[in-house]
């Protein structure tokens, strides 16, 4: 183990636990893995010639409330019962935030279509059939006690979670504006309307984006899964055409929209014309989420790798405003034009372009 972890609290702990489980041995070593926007620390485990997956994750709520490490374990094992392929739970101890995971490889979805753009369609229309599966398969035997911060994406989680976060983190603490709550308020409860569910009959990932993708022995492992909920799969699916981590194409956005409708739609039990509308509108929360995120992670956090996304997130956020919501959010489309004119270069070098 290298010398820089050997002090890190139940790090020692997973270590035994590792060489106690079949295929172990007690010689093992450990190596810390590099996280993204979360606080959990993640260690590759080596132990008796293969390796596993160590995550330390304090727990933030007492028992018996339900804890984000509550519903790693939970949700992990759902999904993997329902023949969905997310690692596999060896050991957890969730009051104290330690597990043992199957090891899902280091190649996730974004770094692997990074030297492979020439196959975008191919590699995404297999990314798209597992986002369809996983609609299909995960409702069966979800239960409300498996989700931590909430069970529901209803409108009022919609507006403080996702469109409060954007205004908050990226519109005045990123761009440094002075936006007050009221002056995006009628846009922004529309927009959460039009988004959130009233109904606990299909959950959805909520962060199905390329980072929390393994591509791993020639198959998709799904990863960071604790925040699945009930509410519209169509919001994964506005994730992954949108994330700036891959700059999928426009023409590719839409040709996949189209196939996820024909493999998977028609299961939210909506005509075509109420699909798109709704994914229209979680569109809009995805996105303003995710410029909300990066603002707070690249500025308040101070992990400045995430600002480089910013550009194209916004690029994506007024493309899809000008194209479909500019007159039905007009308290919105001026603060974009004003940003867009103010640009990025003061946050990111080179920043007025988006890529």
């Amino acid at each position: 183990m290298r010398a820089s972890i050997c002090d890190v609290q139940g790090l020692d702990e997973l270590l035994e636990i590792a060489s106690q489980l079949p295929g172990g041995s007690g010689n093992g070593g450990a190596e810390p893995l590099c996280g993204d926007g979360s606080d959990r620390k993640f260690f590759r485990i080596f132990c008796g010639g293969r390796s596993l997956i160590g995550l330390l994750s304090p727990r933030r709520v007492k028992a018996p409330s339900v804890d984000e490490n509550d519903s790693y374990f939970l949700i992990g094992n759902h999904l993997c019962a329902r023949g969905l392929p997310a690692p596999r739970i060896l050991y957890a101890n969730t009051e104290a935030g330690r597990f043992l995971l199957e090891d899902a490889g280091d190649m996730h979805l974004q770094r692997f279509v990074l030297s492979r753009r020439n196959r975008l369609e191919s590699i995404y229309t297999h990314v798209i059939r597992l986002l369809g599966e996983l609609h299909r398969k995960a409702p069966d035997g979800f239960e409300p006690g498996f989700c931590f911060d909430s069970v529901l994406y209803e409108p009022s989680f919609v507006f403080e979670r996702e469109l409060e976060y954007f205004r908050k983190s990226f519109v005045n603490g990123c761009m440094g504006f002075e936006t007050t709550a009221d002056q995006l308020r009628p846009d922004f409860e529309a927009i959460a309307e039009g988004a959130g569910e009233t109904r606990r009959t299909l959950v959805f990932h909520r962060d199905f984006q390329s980072r929390n993708i393994m591509v791993h022995r020639a198959g998709l492992r799904l990863i960071d899964f604790q925040g699945m909920r009930f509410g519209p799969p169509a919001y994964d699916l506005a994730s992954l055409l949108i994330d700036p981590y891959v700059r999928l194409p426009n023409r590719l956005q839409e040709r996949f929209l189209e196939l996820y409708w024909s493999l998977a739609g028609r299961r939210a039990g909506a005509s075509k014309a109420e699909f798109l509308q709704k994914y229209e509108a979680v569109r809009f929360a995805r996105n303003l989420q995710i410029l909300g995120a990066f603002g707070f992670l690249g500025i308040t956090r101070g992990k400045t790798q995430f600002l480089e996304y910013i550009p194209f997130a916004f690029e994506q956020l007024a493309l899809h405003l000008f194209r479909t919501g500019r007159g039905r959010f007009p308290r919105l489309a001026k603060l974009v034009d004003a940003i867009g004119r103010r640009g990025f270069a003061h946050i990111v070098p080179g920043g007025n372009k988006s890529r």
